[in-house]
């Protein structure tokens, strides 16, 4: 899959959520950076190439995960079988009711339902349920209009208490997604779980947990003595268990389990011992609103350094996973950036790039940003570094692989 059949188009993920604020899985698509002409088919048949050669190829990456992840799927390429080339259980086919109007149409896409993948339906009219389209899908795809909420509880009441899931697109806001709630929709997608909640508490701090974290990481960023860090550990055997959990699931290749912190640290050294307790850190918020937070965060830490590793140092490389996943810490605490990073030390040019948005991991950091729905700011900071789509398209999915392998 080379540069030149990529040209300038840029994967971008959305996150779908569920009732209770937990994320289902991820839109997949692309998004052009030029002028081109949109080839649908060609578009499709790369993103299937690229989550093959990422998520199922023999690789590090190679995950089990409980996400679905949501393709766009032509008429042509469900004709050729060409999904089959994905797993079942992890991939939900966006397909319009238009095109199932060709009877090989629906006879493959009622095969595809029969083998396991999920059919999203796109294009029902909603106020005239097909029951031929809908004993073919697993959800149905509806757009949220606030301005006639009573019409369509009317509407969306006939599938309240049905196993077909409603899908909410462009949900602007948490009221918004309350309001889609009550109406029995159960899927919600749009950029709204950037944006704080409604009558959230404000600069909430730190909780317990995440107090003693930044304990721990101010000894392992001073390179403490390990019976230091050990004794902090001892007082929340929680946290001990989860670090282990977390460091020993991220594939290092060691070929043993880390069994204890004084064996990560004299195995691994301190500054992976730091990344782990950071990735602790902004998943010890168990709040429902904080867990997409938690989630994007991970994905952006690691994609931030994922991009950079091959221009800095491995050093640097380690401050820009801790750039990408304190890049949302003022969202997460409900309070400004410069605020939130008063209570933790961090590295100096991780503070200027996440309060200044100045220094050498910028560039970095806005084009993981970037691949969260907003790609035309990337395109002129990958030509000044000189990094293709292709690159940047990789490196999505190999971070997006490797925080659901974390995460499962």
């Amino acid at each position: 899959m080379g540069s030149s059949m990529q040209g300038k188009r840029l994967v971008v993920r959305e996150p779908l959520l569920d009732v209770q604020q937990q994320v289902i899985g991820y839109q997949l698509g692309w998004s052009r950076l030029s002028s081109a002409l949109v080839d649908d088919i060609e578009d499709a048949r790369l993103l299937i190439a690229l989550l093959k050669d990422v998520f199922f190829a023999e690789s590090d990456e190679i995950v089990f995960s409980k996400y679905l992840h949501f393709l766009e799927a032509p008429a042509t390429l469900i004709l050729e079988e060409a999904y089959t080339a994905l797993p079942a259980a992890n991939t939900s086919l966006i397909v319009s009711v238009d095109d199932l109007a060709d009877e090989k149409v629906f006879a493959a896409v009622k095969a595809l339902r029969r083998t396991g993948y999920g059919i999203l339906l796109r294009g029902v009219d909603i106020k005239a349920l097909n029951p031929r389209q809908l004993s073919i899908c697993t959800a149905i795809e509806v757009h949220f209009n606030p301005a006639h909420f009573a019409a369509q509880a009317r509407i969306y009441g006939v599938l309240k208490n049905s196993p077909i899931r409603m899908l909410a697109r462009e949900v602007g806001d948490w009221e918004e997604y309350e309001a889609c709630s009550k109406l029995g929709l159960r899927s919600f997608a749009g950029r709204f779980y950037l944006t704080p909640v409604v009558g959230s508490v404000k600069d909430k701090g730190l909780n317990p947990s995440q107090a003693m974290l930044v304990k721990l990481m101010e000894l392992v960023r001073n390179n403490a003595e390990i019976f230091e860090i050990e004794e902090i550990l001892k007082r929340d055997t929680a946290i001990s268990y989860k670090l282990l959990r977390y460091i020993n699931s991220a594939g290092f290749g060691l070929g043993f389990e880390i069994e204890s912190m004084r064996h990560a640290i004299q195995v691994l050294g301190y500054n992976p011992l730091y990344r782990w307790l950071s990735v602790l850190f902004m998943s010890s918020d168990t709040s429902t609103t904080a867990q997409i937070l938690m989630q994007t965060a991970i994905i952006r830490g690691r994609l931030t350094e994922v991009l950079g590793k091959s221009y800095l140092s491995k050093a640097e490389a380690e401050n820009l996973f801790i750039t990408g996943m304190f890049s949302l810490l003022d969202r997460l605490l409900g309070t400004t950036m410069e605020e939130a990073l008063a209570q933790i030390q961090l590295p100096d040019a991780v503070y200027d790039a996440l309060v200044a948005r100045t220094g050498i991991y910028i560039p970095f950091l806005t084009l993981a940003e970037a691949c969260e729905q907003s790609p035309e700011t990337a395109m002129p900071i990958a030509e000044e570094l000189g990094v293709d789509t292709e690159k940047i398209n990789h490196a999505h999915f190999a971070a997006l692989a490797w925080a659901e392998n974390l995460q499962a």
